[in-house]
């Protein structure tokens, strides 16, 4: 079984505005959130990009407009001209925020030449085609060097490698293995299976206990990374990167000696045992930490962040 003493991190944990929800005044990843977080100095912002039946890009985190927009339908279906007219939702309340698009975030960052990284988050619900694929890449183009495209989506990940390999890309293994959660997990989205080790999983290597749970997790780690070789970070859940590390093996440290950096999510500064879920990870490591309110988990960690 792979185990990793305790080692202090060098430099500081970077902290993710969460759908550049940095005042919670506008609308998680409308253009007037993003416009916001970057006016008030945010150095890494993080936030959601769908893809429509078009080969056109809005700034959503669910392809059911009703999750996030005073429509209706299934947004990856569906236009740009569909569904340009339609206004996000903001605690459920219609605001008179429109939906906004990738070459609006891409406008915006532009115009902040001090910003890290905007991290776009990709929600690929279908292949990802060639043309969508080269338009997508075109309207990055001007500030490629500061974005990061993350996605659970190791199939565009690789589809992305190959067409830009200078692209910064990062990888979420929630459809492959995850954290049982009391919410019901919506019908198409996997892992549909709780594995024998009490995780969400439908890989043969979790259809019985043939080992310890350090040693299923080291495997499982393994055959993860040969999914996204060119990943620079990796997304995984907090609470799953701590069962894996209080069982013996530290996720961290094995993607930081494949050359990867690791980020754990979402931190929600209003429950205390997150606080401390934070702050264990920092203990072991972690690069980054994804949060709603990173001035707030910053006064509450101990250690140095930048956000």
């Amino acid at each position: 079984m792979h185990t990793e003493t305790n080692t202090p991190r060098e430099g500081p944990v970077t902290l993710i505005h969460h759908a550049a929800n940095c005042d919670r005044q506008a609308p998680p990843n409308s253009l007037s959130a993003i416009k916001n977080c970057l006016s008030a100095g945010a150095a890494f912002i993080e936030i959601d990009v769908l893809p429509l039946a078009d080969g056109s890009f809005a700034l959503l985190h669910d392809p059911n407009l009703a999750e996030d927009t005073d429509g209706q339908g299934n947004a990856a279906q569906m236009t740009r001209d569909q569904i340009k007219n339609l206004y996000y939702l903001n605690d459920r309340s219609v605001t008179n925020e429109k939906i906004g698009f990738l070459e609006g975030a891409v406008d915006l960052l532009a115009q902040f030449p001090n910003t890290h990284r905007l991290q776009l988050d990709f929600k690929p619900f279908s292949p990802l085609t060639e043309s969508a694929l080269q338009n997508f890449l075109s309207i990055i183009e001007p500030v490629m060097d500061r974005v990061q495209v993350s996605s659970v989506a190791d199939w565009a990940l690789r589809a992305l490698a190959s067409a830009a390999p200078e692209l910064s890309l990062g990888f979420d293994p929630l459809l492959y293995l995850d954290l049982v959660e009391e919410t019901p997990r919506p019908d198409n989205i996997p892992p549909f299976r709780v594995g024998a080790y009490g995780v969400l999983d439908d890989h043969p290597l979790a259809a019985f206990q043939w080992g310890s749970l350090g040693d299923y997790f080291k495997a499982r780690a393994k055959a993860l990374l040969v999914l996204v070789p060119h990943a620079y970070e990796w997304y995984i859940r907090a609470e799953v990167l701590k069962i894996a590390l209080d069982a013996g093996f530290d996720w961290i440290s094995f993607l930081h000696d494949h050359g990867a950096i690791v980020d754990g999510w979402t931190i929600d500064v209003s429950q205390p045992e997150h606080i401390g879920l934070a702050q264990f990870l920092v203990d072991h490591g972690i690069d980054e930490l994804t949060t709603d309110h990173p001035s707030k988990l910053a006064a509450k960690l101990n250690s140095d962040t930048i956000y």
